[in-house]
């Protein structure tokens, strides 16, 4: 059973469903971190920081900050509508649904009542190859806004934020259909009108988004004639949990909003670390960022107050980090309470900086750990346990002597580095042309041992002879 594993659908059907999901909930945010997203990966958060922040702003020529309007900005929007539906989506409109209620040139649809006007949301459609609807997804945003009324916007999602925490009761709970009750009768009638049912449905969304899934999952026996009592429910990064089995949560440990609020309420730790474990939850993924690794960053506590914390909960950082672990091939060896590390390191911090399990913030990590690299250059180290080990693209670095390791590299894996190889590790070579007998790919180069598959590479330092004994070839 793997990580994002849902119901019963199975591995394959719940990896499918975990990409829908994150496509849909990428999507609401109409790529507005991109900005952030590539100044902190070209510049960091160490002395690249106002760089940063400039990116964040005013993007560059590869990139759109939040301010609108920068003429050498590339189109952030339509790359945001693009890849959701080169995912199989599409928007559905206002006039398809039969819905009056207020609605933007994007699409976008607005809450409902006073009090909830700037919680906004998307439905979406996928349809067969003939234009029959298949699906819906609908995608709740999280605190933000459209460009052109970004501030006005999230300070109404701030206040939200604030009632779901601090009351009144069950506001977090009631949420979804306070704010979109007549729009989302509007897709229940849509949607049966079709054929679909509940079970056609994938609800989705990001934080503040999160919690509207939540909300929504809580009230969907009750509200809506029970049309989506069935709805598959995938919430990233959301303060609140559902009871029972309705809702995949999932969030990074080291985002300070995951899990803020026991069930739908406040209580001591949510101001600090809060890594109690829910049953819907994921709870030991680390998003190994430029803060996470810094020890200067972690003097100051980790806390939802703390502002430099919050770099985990960016949605760019969840959409690349969730599909590299549901794309990994340790995905089916990963239980729900792994401890999963996933660099994020800007490309400054990523030539000097070791990718490990640093266990900050949070509760002690136990049983395997799976350290996932990204595409560039990494240098991962693993622990005292057993670890699984995958670089990714690019020419990594990775060092571990605890052995009874297992190392993977698969695909184009560039031409990495083991130092610290013990006749216990396991080497996987998958995906890979050739013979399967790794005598035919290594040859001995002074004290190293080099394995050869096309133009990819792993040399074992130090080791000059090498048994077949624990590599596999497929």
């Amino acid at each position: 059973m793997g990580i994002f594993d849902y119901k019963n659908l199975g591995t394959e059907g719940s990896k499918a469903l975990f990409a829908d999901a994150m496509a849909i909930t990428l999507y609401t945010y109409h790529n507005l971190d991109n900005g952030f997203a590539v100044g902190y990966q070209h510049n960091g958060l160490g002395l690249g920081l106002p760089a940063t922040l400039v990116g964040a702003l005013l993007g560059s020529t590869d990139s759109q900050g939040v301010i609108p309007g920068i003429p050498w900005n590339p189109d952030s929007e339509k790359a945001a509508l693009d890849a959701v539906r080169k995912a199989g989506w599409t928007p559905i409109s206002a006039a398809a649904l039969g819905y009056a209620g207020k609605v933007d040139a994007r699409g976008t649809f607005y809450g409902e009542k006073a009090g909830y006007t700037t919680a906004q949301v998307e439905v979406l459609g996928k349809h067969d190859d003939a234009g029959k609807l298949l699906e819906i997804g609908i995608g709740f945003r999280g605190t933000s806004g459209p460009r052109e009324s970004l501030i006005s916007d999230s300070i109404g999602d701030l206040v939200s934020d604030l009632l779901a925490a601090l009351g009144p009761k069950d506001y977090a709970k009631n949420y979804a259909g306070e704010a979109f009750g007549g729009l989302l009768k509007n897709v229940a009638d849509y949607a049966g009108a079709h054929g679909l049912t509940g079970n056609d449905v994938l609800v989705s969304g990001h934080s503040l988004g999160g919690l509207a899934v939540n909300s929504m999952a809580d009230l969907s026996s009750n509200k809506w004639s029970g049309f989506y009592k069935d709805a598959h429910y995938v919430a990233y990064a959301s303060p609140t949990q559902s009871a029972g089995d309705k809702v995949l949560n999932v969030g990074f440990e080291n985002d300070p909003v995951f899990r803020a609020l026991d069930g739908s309420s406040v209580n001591f730790a949510s101001l600090g670390v809060h890594d109690k474990p829910h049953e819907s939850t994921t709870d030991n993924i680390v998003n190994f960022n430029d803060h996470y690794a810094s020890t200067l960053w972690n003097v100051l506590p980790f806390s939802i107050a703390n502002l430099p914390t919050w770099f985990a909960h960016l949605p760019s950082g969840y959409g690349d980090g969730m599909t590299r672990i549901l794309e990994s091939g340790f995905y089916e060896q990963m239980t729900r309470d792994s401890t999963v590390i996933v660099a994020n390191l800007s490309d400054p911090a990523r030539a000097n900086t070791w990718v490990q399990d640093l266990n900050r913030n949070a509760e002690p990590h136990k049983g395997n750990t799976f350290i996932l690299g990204s595409d560039g250059n990494d240098l991962i180290q693993g622990g005292k346990g057993a670890d699984f080990i995958e670089g990714g693209k690019g020419n990594d670095t990775i060092r571990d002597t605890s052995g009874h390791n297992t190392f993977l590299f698969s695909g184009s894996f560039g031409h990495d580095r083991v130092i610290g190889y013990q006749p216990s590790d396991t080497l996987v070579f998958g995906g890979v042309q050739g013979s399967t007998d790794y005598r035919d790919h290594a040859r001995v180069v002074g004290a190293d041992t080099v394995l050869s598959f096309g133009g990819d590479s792993v040399t074992l330092v130090g080791v000059a002879s090498l048994s077949g004994e624990g590599i596999v070839i497929s």
